[in-house]
């Protein structure tokens, strides 16, 4: 068996891993793992040492399970508030007699479209090609073998502030791990959810996580716009903790088993026992399940009052047939759906990775951002480039390649 690769998302709530073997066929699933995370907030390192210490739990629990493997390397996410997204271009001139562009004419362009100066402690993360330009005319997304005297290459640069992978190295370098690869949280869960319907005609990708909320747009079989926003499931844990006066680990179970999203549909009457999640409630004491819904639905009103206003500022609102697909943890919630799709004005769905055959076993939204990075990394490596020179694109080759033995 070859050494298996390991792909982490790193999240405020959770840490989950997946250890893959890259077979020559297939890439297959050895294992999966989830565990409590600690040392993470808003998709960034806020304490090197406890992040250290439950990563290398979670190694040692893996390893442990798999036998004879020592992971040594990762391809991690990055998911921070702290990520910018611009466009840049950058042309060369084709180097052959006959004109024919050449593999080498295309990497000089796609480098040269990454070669924008960056702000004072920022660092390049991920760049995306959007497309190509033959001769200013001809647009095109794949130019070798084609003819021309010029090439362009357009990209979307995706920086975060240095820092962010500063610290993100330094819990791999407590735990004796390198992080070979890190991929872009929304970008990635888009690889695997979105379909190339959604993408060719346009549409969102939002992933709910515990502290943040981020999106990626897609048009034109392109990729548009990136954001993540610093609030998340958390903040509405805290919003029943406040509303109910109760603890913040009760308020967490509370919105898993009796949240709901849109409380019209809910009636007046429905009522669930408070002292059946905290035992310092009184004996029998109901609580309104629409008033835990109206909670809820005003701190969702406030997430995607964000996204929103981001879509109208870009110009897309309202012009994203494709819909809305939701990932992460927080769409798992009742109703999640129903609302975005009323407070959106589109045609919305939860997330699946319909392709893996794994997943079907394994239906859950919060999995999607890791199997998007592990999906990235296969077409990386399919491309034979680097994941700067990904395009953005969802291939077909996640049926050939990924099944469960």
């Amino acid at each position: 068996m070859a050494v298996p690769y390991l792909f982490l998302d790193l999240g405020s709530s959770q840490f989950k891993a997946l250890a893959v073997s890259p077979e020559k066929d297939f890439w297959r699933i050895l294992l999966p793992a989830i565990r409590q995370s600690r040392g993470i907030r808003q998709g960034e390192v806020r304490d090197v040492e406890s992040a250290a210490d439950e990563l290398e739990s979670l190694l040692k629990e893996m390893e442990g399970f798999l036998k004879n493997v020592h992971f040594k390397q990762a391809i991690v996410n990055i998911n921070s508030p702290e990520l910018n997204i611009s466009s840049s271009k950058g042309t060369t001139v084709t180097t052959r007699p006959d004109g024919e562009i050449t593999e080498d004419d295309k990497e000089r362009a796609d480098k040269a479209s990454q070669a924008l100066p960056l702000a004072a402690n920022r660092t390049l993360v991920q760049s995306v090609i959007k497309n190509y330009l033959i001769d200013n005319s001809i647009k095109v997304k794949d130019p070798v073998g084609l003819k021309g005297l010029r090439l362009e290459a357009e990209s979307l640069l995706i920086d975060v502030f240095e820092p962010v992978l500063r610290n993100l190295d330094q819990v791999g370098d407590l735990v004796d791990l390198k992080f070979v690869s890190k991929y872009v949280l929304p970008y990635a869960g888009a690889e695997v959810a979105l379909t190339p319907q959604d993408k060719e005609v346009g549409a969102i990708l939002i992933d709910l996580g515990a502290t943040t909320t981020g999106f990626c747009v897609y048009q034109n079989n392109e990729l548009m716009d990136l954001k993540v926003f610093p609030v998340g499931g958390e903040n509405i844990t805290h919003d029943i903790t406040i509303g109910l006066k109760t603890s913040i680990e009760a308020a967490e179970n509370i919105k898993i088993k009796e949240g709901n999203a849109l409380c019209k549909k809910l009636n007046k009457n429905d009522t669930f026992n408070l002292s059946a999640y905290w035992g310092e409630a009184t004996e029998g004491q109901k609580i309104s399940k629409r008033f835990l819904a109206e909670i809820i639905e005003a701190r969702l009103e406030e997430m995607f009052d964000l996204i929103e206003a981001r879509l109208k500022e870009k110009g897309y609102l309202g012009k994203l047939p494709g819909g809305v697909v939701l990932i992460g943890g927080g769409a798992k919630m009742t109703l999640i759906k129903d609302f975005v799709k009323e407070k959106l004005n589109l045609p919305t769905r939860i997330g699946e990775a319909v392709s893996i055959d794994w997943y079907k076993d394994n239906p859950d939204p919060a999995l999607i951002p890791v199997l998007g990075l592990m999906a990235l990394k296969r077409q990386e490596e399919l491309s034979g480039s680097d994941h700067s020179n990904l395009f953005p694109k969802f291939s077909n080759w996640l049926t050939k390649f990924f099944s469960r033995k």
